[in-house]
C-alpha cells in the first residue's frame, strides 16, 4: 500500500540523496498529496521544496527532525523528535539550529581524524563537499567506502567497524553544543510546531520505551509517529509483516493512552537506506484531516 501523506522524508540537506525539488517531484509521481521534509536539524531544504511543492501539486508542511542527547538516567538515549508545522524562517529556531549544525559539523570532524588515526584514507573537506548541507555519519560512510575498498564490504560495513555506537573501534565523540528532549519540545513548541516522537520501535537502547513515551508526554510531547517501515530500521531488521503490523498497534494503543497525536511516514532517504519508498508508510488521507484540523494546517 501506498499512503498519500508521508510526514518523514530527508533530502540532500541532511543525510538524503534526492534534492528538495527531486524529492518533492518522486512524491507527486507516486501519488503523495502531503509530504514533511524532516531534514536532520536542518531547514535549508524546504523554501525550495516548498516552491516545488506549488509547481507539482504537493503539499510541504514545514518540518525538520531534531538529533537529541542522551540522558541514560531517564531511558532516553538516541532520541529524535520531529517538529511539524514549524514557522520555518523564526530567528529563534534559526539561531538554535545555527549552533547545533555548529557542533555537529565540529564532532563530524573529530570522528574523521579519528578514522584517519586508524589509517582510513578519508578527507574533511571530501565529507563536507558530500553533505552539501548538514553532515552526518551516513557521508562519512559514504566517502570512506568509496576511499578504502581493500577496507570495507558496503556504507553499512563502515558503520559496524567504526561509526555505529556499539562499533568494535567506535569513533564516537560527543558534541559539544546538544539538545535534550525536553529542549526539542519547546523549540518545536516556540516555533508554533508539534513535536511527535520519531520512530519509538527503532530505538535498541532504549530499556522501556513505554515508560520513555510516558516521560517524553510529561514534557510536553504532542504525538508518535505510529506508522512506520520498521523491518528496514536499526532493532528491527528483517521483522515480518506479523511483526512490524503488532509494534504499529502497540504504538497506536500507546498514543491513545497518552491521548497523543498520530503521524506516520517513510523515513525515505534515497540510495542511503535502500528498499525504501516515498508513501511506503504514512497517513490516510482521513487520518491526515484530523492531524491538519489540530495543527491548523
Amino acid at each position: 500500500m501506498s499512503y498519500p501523506v508521508d510526514l518523514q522524508l530527508h533530502s540532500t540537506a541532511s543525510d538524503g540523496t534526492d534534492s528538495p525539488g527531486e524529492l518533492v517531484q518522486l512524491a507527486a509521481e507516486r501519488g503523495i498529496r502531503v509530504i514533511a521534509l524532516t531534514d536532520h536539524d536542518s531547514v535549508i531544504g524546504l523554501d525550495e521544496a516548498i516552491a516545488a511543492g506549488y509547481d507539482h501539486g504537493v503539499y510541504v508542511l514545514p518540518a525538520l527532525e531534531f538529533s537529541t542527547r542522551s540522558q541514560p538516567h531517564l531511558d532516553l538515549c538516541d532520541i529524535n523528535i520531529l517538529a511539524f508545522g514549524i514557522r520555518h524562517h523564526d530567528p529563534g529556531l534559526h539561531g538554535l539550529l545555527a549552533q547545533v549544525i555548529g557542533s555537529r559539523i565540529e564532532q563530524k570532524v573529530r570522528q574523521i581524524e579519528k578514522l584517519q588515526g586508524y589509517g582510513i584514507n578519508i578527507s574533511v573537506d571530501e565529507v563536507l563537499a558530500r553533505a552539501q548541507g548538514v553532515p552526518g555519519r551516513v557521508h562519512i560512510a559514504q566517502v570512506a567506502f568509496e576511499r578504502n575498498p581493500d577496507r570495507f564490504t558496503s556504507v553499512s560495513d563502515v558503520f559496524v567497524q567504526y561509526l555505529a555506537t556499539d562499533a568494535r573501534y567506535s569513533t564516537f565523540v560527543g558534541r559539544t553544543f546538544s539538545l535534550t528532549t525536553a529542549d526539542a519540545i519547546e523549540a518545536t513548541h516556540a516555533a508554533g510546531g508539534i513535536a511527535v516522537l520519531a520512530h519509538p520501535g527503532a530505538y535498541p537502547r532504549v530499556r522501556d520505551i513505554d515508560k520513555a513515551v510516558s516521560r517524553l508526554a510529561a514534557q510536553g510531547l504532542d504525538g508518535i509517529e505510529v506508522r512506520y517501515p520498521y523491518a528496514f530500521n536499526r532493532g528491527n531488521e528483517g521483522a515480518s509483516a506479523t511483526q512490524i503490523d503488532a509494534l504499529i498497534a502497540h504504538f497506536a494503543d500507546l498514543a491513545h493512552t497518552h491521548d497523543l497525536l498520530v503521524t506516520g511516514g517513510s523515513d525515505y532517504h534515497g540510495t542511503a537506506k535502500p528498499g525504501i519508498a516515498p508513501g511506503n508508510a504514512g497517513l490516510t488521507w482521513h487520518e491526515w484531516e484530523m492531524l491538519a484540523e489540530h495543527g491548523g494546517w
